[in-house]
């Protein structure tokens, strides 16, 4: 063994000197070394473990769908990957999965995608919650259909009167007007009479300019629909849309004019896909002109032109921002491309209102989009859910805090003022919803499992936080919407009110089974809520009609919800009338709240944002942990035939 060991030493040291020498020699000598195996022992537990993590990473590749010869050429991140699945399931947004979710219509080879942050997608999400059945989603189908919109589009339409034409013209402006610019009323006027006098004269573009502008003036002028399956300006709409048959290769500003009122109006018909695709397209013919860019004063020296286009522009962009977020798809241009001053003061008149309230709504429109992006996007985020959705309240904190004071709820300032100030906040609470809702059905469906086996719901103070700021908000919009009903103020076929109705709904509805100490009020408010739905649907309101199809839904499965509560509270002790806030029921009388309470105190005032936001995120951690979809209720949806009628499917 002695010798062995030297002559082994022998060797090596020889094969040492040789590779120093070598190049003095000008000859290569080649080291050799022994080879060795060395045997380590494994126990028989860890070979079976590496046996399941290899398949259980072959199923999700086959999941996923992805080529053998792709799995191969990621072999080696395979480590690596199995580290980033497992940051990505903490820090996966609420209630998604890992895959899109789509609808199977009537063309198989064309399905629809449904994003998780739409409303009709989360009341999907809640009925699912509610029941041990499964529960498909329920497909848009109320809205006008191309053959129809096309049919419109090549008949014969009588150019109004001049005195109807002036009172849709007038009627357009006004309710259109005092949210969004996208006209200017001295030269739209003007035009109008021009056109009046010499009706031959007006080229293809204004033509379809004034039918769009008499479709949105007939709708917000109307009160109920003459007929079944109709919509007010429905005729003139078909006619404006004739303009979208070519597209011009050297766009105007009337050009992204006319496509943003169509894109209003489709809105409205409950088009959402054709209004998401028209704003889209009314941003990239803006960016073709440099709408989004600040253009050199020699070369536009004309004040009213520039402060036109900037303001033209940002309306384009709220409208992409906007429809973008209420469908959850990605937006037409990024804000890091953007280069142009917001709209100014500096020309007060007729034609171009108070920048103010359009500084606050592009703010909020800039919100919107970054909600939707960094709490509902699929794709890996960088930081958590927890610190996306306190990122997303810190910003609206920040824009409530900067609102003037003039476009802050005032029931003693004029309609007009307290309407702009209405929509801000209606908007404001939407955004909020929007980004905790997903909370508060995670609670819901804690508090719900708890209940079913008998045991107390474990919920941390910060989901608590969360899901009582998204009932707050909507609490607060609903009293806004009920006055506003009352009062006359609430337009019957406008996109947004209707919208935040439903909102609204569904989150009470929520809240009301929950049973915290305002249920019965809640449920109350869902009832009225849906009771107005259900008479806008009456009245013709194709947004509506669809949203009514989803509060029938929710209702049929209360009873049985409630009915579980019911069999839970004979089993509790009776002497318990009420519970802390990690309970199911709490009662009394003191916890009705007034609408005098809800208006008074604002929902979201500062030192509830404080609270809020200030919550530990070892804390909120509970959210990146827990909230994940529950894989026993997927995506089921009903398979549409060829032949339906959307009509029978209303």
């Amino acid at each position: 063994m002695t010798d062995a060991f030297e002559d082994l030493g022998g060797r090596h040291t020889t094969g040492t000197a040789s590779s120093v020498k070598a190049p003095r020699a000008d000859k290569a000598v080649e080291c050799v070394y022994p080879q060795k195996d060395r045997l380590v022992k494994v126990s028989q537990q860890y070979i079976d473990e590496l046996i399941a993590e290899n398949r259980r990473l072959q199923r999700c590749v086959s999941q996923l769908g992805l080529h053998p010869d792709a799995q191969n050429r990621d072999a080696v991140k395979t480590a690596k990957g199995v580290e980033c699945h497992t940051v990505a399931s903490l820090i996966q947004g609420p209630e998604l999965a890992s895959t899109p979710w789509f609808i199977s219509m009537a063309d198989p080879h064309a399905p629809i995608l449904l994003a998780e942050a739409s409303d009709s997608a989360f009341a999907t999400r809640f009925r699912q919650a509610m029941s041990d059945s499964e529960h498909g989603h329920l497909p848009r189908v109320n809205y006008p259909l191309e053959d129809q919109l096309l049919a419109l589009s090549d008949s014969a339409c009588a150019w109004p009167s001049p005195p109807q034409a002036r009172l849709l013209v007038n009627a357009a402006i006004k309710c259109l007007g005092r949210w969004h610019h996208i006209v200017r009323r001295s030269v739209i006027l003007e035009e109008l009479e021009k056109s009046l006098q010499y009706p031959r004269s007006m080229g293809c573009l204004p033509q379809s300019k004034f039918w769009a502008l008499f479709a949105i003036g007939k709708m917000y002028s109307t009160r109920m629909s003459a007929a079944p399956k109709s919509f007010p300006g429905l005729e003139y709409f078909g006619k404006a849309t004739k303009v979208l048959r070519i597209i011009s290769e050297r766009p105007t500003v009337e050009m992204v004019e006319t496509w943003l009122l169509l894109s209003y109006y489709s809105l409205c018909l409950n088009r959402r896909h054709s209004a998401y695709s028209l704003a889209g397209s009314a941003v990239r013919v803006a960016i073709i002109m440099g709408l989004h860019l600040n253009v050199p004063e020699p070369l536009l020296a004309d004040p009213a032109a520039r402060e036109h286009r900037i303001r033209v522009w940002w309306t384009a962009y709220t409208f992409d921002r906007m429809w973008a977020t209420k469908l959850g798809y990605p937006v037409a241009i990024q804000n890091s491309d953007i280069d142009l001053d917001l709209p100014s003061n500096t020309l007060l008149e007729r034609d171009f209102e108070d920048s103010a309230y359009s500084v606050a709504m592009i703010e909020l429109a800039r919100i919107s989009g970054r909600i939707t992006h960094s709490v509902y996007n699929k794709s890996s985020q960088q930081a958590s859910l927890s610190q996306r959705v306190h990122d997303s309240l810190s910003a609206l904190r920040k824009w409530l805090k900067d609102l003037p004071l003039a476009l802050q709820m005032d029931p003693t300032r004029d309609i007009m003022a307290d309407q702009k100030a209405e929509s801000l906040h209606l908007l404001f609470n939407q955004l909020v919803i929007l980004a905790t809702r997903s909370v508060l059905l995670h609670v819901f469906r804690t508090k719900l499992k708890a209940m079913e086996i008998g045991s107390t719901s474990e919920i941390p103070g910060s989901a608590s936080a969360l899901s009582d700021a998204c009932v707050r908000c909507a609490r607060h919009s609903c009293q806004i919407l009920t006055d506003s009903w009352i009062g006359g103020t609430f337009m019957m076929f406008d996109y947004f009110y209707t919208q935040y109705l439903f909102t609204v709904a569904t989150v009470l509805a929520i809240s009301s089974l929950i049973d915290g100490q305002d249920s019965q009020t809640d449920r109350e408010s869902f009832e009225t809520a849906a009771e107005f739905l259900s008479q806008l649907k009456d009245s013709g309101n194709f947004v509506a009609a669809e949203f009514n199809q989803h509060t029938d839904a929710m209702k049929a499965l209360f009873a049985s919800v409630e009915s579980k509560m019911q069999r839970r509270s004979v089993c509790a002790s009776s002497s318990q009338a009420a519970v802390d806030t990690r309970g199911i029921r709490r009662t009394g009388s003191e916890s009705m709240a007034t609408a005098h309470d809800i208006m008074a105190d604002m929902v979201l005032s500062e030192s509830f944002f404080c609270d809020l936001i200030g919550q530990p995120m070892t804390d909120l951690e509970f959210i990146d942990a827990s909230l994940s979809i529950d894989s026993g209720q997927g995506f089921y949806w009903p398979a549409m035939a060829p032949s339906s009628d959307p009509e029978t499917l209303d």
